[in-house]
């Protein structure tokens, strides 16, 4: 166990992701890690395309599609955290 361990438990995590196919097995790996931090991360989960939703691979520009979960991503990571603050 880490010293730091304790300082991640009951805390709520939002993952955001990009790559050639958004990140997502990066952000489904990060999720397992998170669990064993006693993390609670919230289910929606922005994965950005390195195609898509960047300019000449190098500025963000990301599709409107994406600004609506983001925005669900936030208020959740928001209630969870309040939720989980009684237990820190």
């Amino acid at each position: 166990m880490s010293i730091f361990h304790g300082e991640w438990n009951n805390k709520a995590a939002g993952i955001v992701s990009y790559g050639s196919t958004g990140g997502t097995r990066a952000a489904e790996h990060l999720r397992g890690i998170l669990g064993e931090l006693q993390i609670a991360d919230v289910r929606d989960h922005p994965a950005f395309s390195i195609f898509t939703d960047f300019e000449n691979f190098s500025i963000f520009q990301p599709a409107e599609l994406h600004f609506g979960v983001v925005q669900s991503m936030l208020d959740q990571t928001v209630a969870w955290s309040s939720a989980l603050k009684a237990l820190r």
